[in-house]
């Protein structure tokens, strides 16, 4: 073994080994400034079975309205490529 293998070793063990000064999605270290007074008050309020479907019914038409969109795209750019390689054939 060369040296430099060794030592590269030993530094990605002592990296690994640290404790990692950023942890994502950790509690304390999120600031909740805003939130006191109104938390509260979120929590507290329901929706209606009538507000639900309203909700699922705009989801369904935003998604439709994407793949309506994703499809055109795909359809236009096929049709591109199609006459693009056409074009350099003949």
């Amino acid at each position: 073994m060369s040296f430099g293998i060794v030592q590269s070793m030993i530094i990605s063990l002592r990296n690994n080994s640290r404790k990692k000064e950023l942890i994502h999605f950790d509690r304390r270290s999120m600031p909740l400034k805003g939130l006191k007074g109104e938390f509260g008050e979120l929590l507290k309020r329901k929706a209606t079975p009538e507000q639900l479907k309203n909700i699922r019914n705009k989801i369904k038409q935003e998604e439709r309205a994407e793949l309506i969109k994703n499809i055109i795209i795909i359809m236009l750019l096929s049709l591109i490529i199609i006459i693009g390689v056409k074009f350099l054939i003949f």
